[in-house]
């Protein structure tokens, strides 16, 4: 599959700022997502000026819960979130699992609120990558330029809200 057209090439200067911000993220992530998960959202699960979730899928293989902190773009009282998953080849664990079974659980604030999720097209798709793009000093267009696949985005939505 081609590459995304949105994912221009970027400024040196923001190119340099997206290298930083990766090799933060790759050592704050994992650490934060764990207190995040430990402490049900207590501790929020946002980095910085991100906001963040808990995203609670059933997984696809084992039929069991599966746990995912997740920066997102909010959208009045939908979520969208990025199935970018750091620009590797394949799409993340949890987008297949909300493929597969779409009825998830968002965790925000210790709280569980039911959700249904759908993956954006089109010309939808392209203005949620570039909202969230622009939110994120462009990490999402260096993940697009890092792989062939097409970055899926996909829009959560309140569970009785269609």
């Amino acid at each position: 599959m081609a590459r995304d057209d949105w994912a221009s090439r970027r400024p040196r200067w923001l190119q340099a700022a997206q290298r930083w911000f990766g090799r933060m993220i790759g050592v704050i992530a994992p650490i934060h997502a764990r207190l995040a998960l430990a402490t049900n959202g207590r501790i929020p699960a946002g980095l910085g000026p991100r906001p963040g979730i808990i995203l609670e899928t059933i997984g696809r293989k084992s039929g069991m819960t599966r746990r995912v902190v997740l920066t997102y773009l909010p959208d009045g009282a939908r979520i969208i979130v990025i199935a970018s998953n750091y620009g590797r080849p394949g799409h993340p664990a949890w987008y297949e699992n909300l493929v597969a079974q779409p009825a998830v659980q968002v965790i925000r604030s210790g709280r569980s609120h039911p959700y249904v999720a759908r993956v954006a097209a089109g010309t939808e798709r392209l203005g949620y990558l570039r909202r969230t793009d622009d939110a994120t000093y462009g990490v999402y267009a260096a993940y697009a330029r890092k792989t062939e696949r097409e970055i899926p985005v996909v829009v959560l939505e309140p569970h009785g809200a269609r």
